[in-house]
């Protein structure tokens, strides 16, 4: 996994990774409270020398005034803290319950560096007891002290002594549990415990949702890189909006392009626009690339073969009661079936009455025919069913030059995208390339054409989401392409055979920034 991949996955499980570190974090805390309360006081014992006098009242300079004298002898009684004889002396005297070889065993005892002075730290259930428990720690162990120094007489003149130097203070806060600590230890388990789920959701995801997951996925090229922008959408009405920022035209003009060279040698003239399951906007992304082929200069016939959920006479606002369907029956001509659109160039084949019989239609000899007869003068897109939904795409897919797969970033599953390329190639069918719809326009990973990579969050540089270059106001039309009419211009459109008026079934403009509905 590279930093890369790293970060991604942060990116992705970012919700999952805070909600379990919080969690982590509160159940350490609560942890620590089904810990008791433990609290700590400290006492210090001075070690010091007396002066003895002779008998006749003289005093006598002892080694005992020497000060390492007095701090090896406060090493000597360090182990008496923690003797039997000391922890009975505090039981007795304090009244406590506990034995007296835990409670000396309990005491913390210390010498410190530079002077006789010894540490005394007592931890009890009370910080009243704890405080208790270190001064007696210190009389009673001074006392076996002066027994052993005297060797048990009574009043006997002693060259050194442990006295009381600083009792101890009654603790405010306990010293145990550490919350703390528990809460970062909670935390830190919590963030783990993320990390791993983060992991196996990513390593069990298996969905879409890079042009590296597409090239894992299947063999063919990933065309086109669609943004998640509502311009992409149907409007409640169904119409299609106007491309209005410079990310979303230029990711359709990228498609076109990449289309045009798929194959230099012999260009498509007719593909299928297809997808492996509904709702993942091939509908949407085929009248989109109908407009922008056609206003590049070349005539184009954007024909509805979804004879089950005909959706491109409504989104350009068509009536589309007589179509394909009425076409291959006999029942209508051609000609009285296309209808033209606002855009120049552009003539639209509704699906007219849904047939009870579409696979048939659609894989007669008659609507291969009607492909041909189309592609001699137009750029046939065909708008086709699901792949994976019913058998039309198929039949459509052997009967076109290519076809064009539709995947949704996040939500197409691989083995399904998978599926459906490998069943039009089955039938003989060229997949021509993959797009990739609706991705984040925040994604990591950039997007590679040719030579140069374009990442949809450096477009701002080019006028993309601000009025540089731009403006998101006005709907400017696509130039053509010189590369189209290299000869001189723009070429005549050619007219389709004998299109008759428009039948609108509504207003004729798209809204300029329309609600919004999912796509198929």
């Amino acid at each position: 996994m590279t930093i890369e991949d790293f970060l991604r996955l942060l990116l992705r499980n970012a919700v999952l990774l805070v909600l379990v570190t919080v969690l982590g974090a509160a159940a350490g805390y609560g942890y620590s409270h089904t810990k008791p309360e433990l609290y700590s006081a400290s006492a210090l014992g001075y070690v010091s020398a007396s002066t003895s006098v002779d008998e006749e009242g003289n005093a006598i300079q002892q080694a005992s005034g020497n000060m390492q004298f007095q701090y090896e002898k406060a090493q000597s009684y360090l182990p008496l803290f923690r003797t039997r004889a000391v922890g009975q002396a505090i039981v007795d005297d304090l009244g406590l319950q506990a034995s007296p070889d835990a409670i000396a065993g309990s005491l913390q005892v210390t010498l410190d560096p530079n002077a006789p002075i010894i540490t005394v730290t007592a931890t009890a259930g009370s910080p009243e007891e704890a405080s208790q428990i270190a001064n007696a720690a210190v009389e009673a162990t001074a006392a076996e002290a002066r027994q052993l120094e005297t060797g048990g007489q009574e009043n006997a003149p002693v060259s050194v002594q442990l006295t009381t130097y600083q009792t101890a203070i009654t603790p405010g806060a306990p010293v145990s549990p550490d919350r703390k600590k528990f809460l970062l230890a909670g935390a830190a388990a919590g963030l783990l415990l993320g990390l791993a789920l983060a992991w196996l959701r990513q390593r069990n995801d298996s969905r879409l949702r890079t042009a590296d997951d597409v090239a894992k996925v299947v063999d063919a090229p990933l065309l086109g890189v669609l943004p998640d922008a509502k311009e992409l959408h149907r409007a409640k009405d169904g119409t299609l909006p106007e491309l209005r920022t410079f990310g979303s035209r230029e990711a359709i003009r990228k498609l076109r392009t990449n289309l045009r060279y798929i194959d230099v040698d012999n260009p498509p003239r007719s593909i299928v626009v297809t997808s492996s399951a509904p709702g993942e906007g091939k509908s949407v992304v085929s009248a989109h690339l109908a407009r922008v082929m056609a206003r590049a200069g070349q005539p184009t016939i954007l024909v509805d073969a979804d004879l089950r959920r005909p959706m491109v006479a409504g989104q350009f606002g068509l009536d589309g009661a007589v179509g394909l369907a009425q076409v291959l029956a006999g029942a209508v001509r051609l000609e009285d079936a296309l209808e033209e659109t606002e855009t120049e160039r552009l003539h639209v084949l509704p699906a007219g009455q849904i047939p009870p019989n579409p696979s048939e239609l659609l894989g007669s000899r008659r609507m291969h025919d009607l492909i041909a007869d189309l592609a001699r003068e137009h750029f046939v897109i065909i708008d086709a069913p699901p792949v994976l939904a019913v058998t039309d795409a198929q039949l459509l897919g052997r009967q076109a030059d290519g076809a064009l797969m539709v995947a949704v970033s996040g939500r197409t599953r691989t083995f399904a995208l998978a599926r459906a390329v490998e069943s039009l190639r089955t039938v003989g069918g060229t997949v021509y390339g993959v797009v990739l719809n609706r991705a984040s326009t925040r994604r990591l990973t950039r997007l590679a054409y040719g030579d140069a990579e374009y990442g949809y969050g450096s477009y701002g540089r080019y006028g993309y989401g601000s009025a540089a270059g731009y403006e998101e106001a006005a709907v400017v039309p696509d130039a053509p392409d010189v590369d189209v009419e290299a000869a001189g211009g723009p070429a005549e459109p050619i007219a389709a055979p004998a299109a008759p008026a428009r039948r609108r079934r509504g207003r004729r403009e798209a809204p300029v920034q329309p609600e919004t509905q999912e796509t198929r």
